[in-house]
């Protein structure tokens, strides 16, 4: 009987793990989701840093300004 129990209750803990990762695993899928939505965003105002790096440098005359071709 006493093997019946154990299994038993081995059973009953692989079934709380499993719902433990369960658990786990959608809440590291919702941070993936926001790190990516942070990532997109750095990348972004990364841009915006490189395009007023690039005016500032035109306006101070460290960089010409882009003659347009006709």
């Amino acid at each position: 009987m006493s093997m019946i129990g154990d299994a038993m209750r081995t059973i009953e803990s692989v079934i709380l793990l499993r719902s433990k990762v369960e658990r786990l695993s959608e809440e590291l899928a919702a941070t993936n989701g926001q790190v990516r939505r942070v990532v997109d965003s750095v990348i972004q105002i990364n841009g915006r840093l490189i395009r007023l790096e690039t005016f500032e440098e035109m306006r101070s005359g460290i960089r010409p300004t882009p003659r347009i071709e006709q």
